[in-house]
């Protein structure tokens, strides 16, 4: 008798995965609570597989997402997912696991064009070229409130387009968690200019930013002039920059 059960419970799971797998991801998508500051447009697939044309937010647009759910994962009632973010600007994949109220992102890697996004988010003051280089080893989130984080960004070459166009070096941000924000350490490799400072962005979306700016190289065209606009200055000749505001 048990082993007929077994069997039974074995061909509904069967049955419950196919629906799942021949569910549209548009009609999922419309089941949803909807959110204001995001939208997303052209989906389609299934919600096994499926294709976002793109994500619309208040502040920027990204194009072409694509995923993958993992079948064994929902046998045991967790969520596992690869995603894929093939747009000019943002080029990243990585893999995603969702069990009770554990989220974890793992494998995050790719690469960003800083000047076509810095294009396409409106009224920036200063303009930032160069490639910035993602490795996110792992991220935590427990009832949404980040728990761990560990990962590296690098940013090589590094170029100020405005309100100059200066060649800076290469920086790296070191990436770990605070209590509930995100802080990124921030350095240089030994470059035209000394960096050193810390961002931080909390999981409202609002971020801050202190960082101390300073010259090795100044034969390098434009470097210098370019410093000197840099905000004020401190005892050691340094510039400081701070500031704040909100992402999303």
């Amino acid at each position: 008798m048990r082993s007929i059960y077994s069997a039974i419970g074995f061909f509904l799971i069967v049955i419950f995965i196919s629906l799942i797998y021949k569910l549209p991801a548009q009609f999922v998508y419309q089941q949803l609570p909807q959110n204001k500051n995001m939208q997303l447009s052209g989906i389609s697939g299934s919600i096994w597989s499926g294709h976002v044309d793109s994500i619309n937010t208040p502040q920027l647009t990204l194009n072409n997402l694509d995923w993958q759910l993992s079948a064994w994962a929902l046998l045991v009632g967790d969520i596992d997912v690869h995603w894929t973010l093939d747009d000019s600007a943002v080029n990243l994949q990585g893999d995603i696991s969702l069990s009770g109220e554990h989220l974890q992102i793992s494998n995050m890697k790719g690469q960003i064009d800083l000047l076509e996004l810095d294009e396409r988010i409106p009224e920036q003051p200063t303009v930032l070229g160069g490639q910035a280089t993602i490795d996110i080893v792992q991220a935590e989130l427990e009832d949404m409130q980040l728990v761990d984080m560990t990962g590296l960004i690098e940013w090589k070459p590094a170029f100020l387009l405005s309100p100059k166009n200066i060649e800076l070096g290469e920086f790296k941000a070191e990436l770990s968690n605070d209590i509930d924000k995100l802080v990124a350490r921030l350095s240089d490799t030994g470059g035209a200019v000394e960096l050193a400072g810390d961002f931080t962005l909390s999981q409202q979306g609002s971020y801050d930013y202190s960082i101390n700016i300073g010259i090795r190289d100044t034969s390098v065209p434009g470097l210098l002039d370019g410093f000197n606009q840099l905000g004020q200055h401190d005892n050691n000749g340094r510039a400081v920059l701070k500031g704040n505001g909100k992402l999303f």
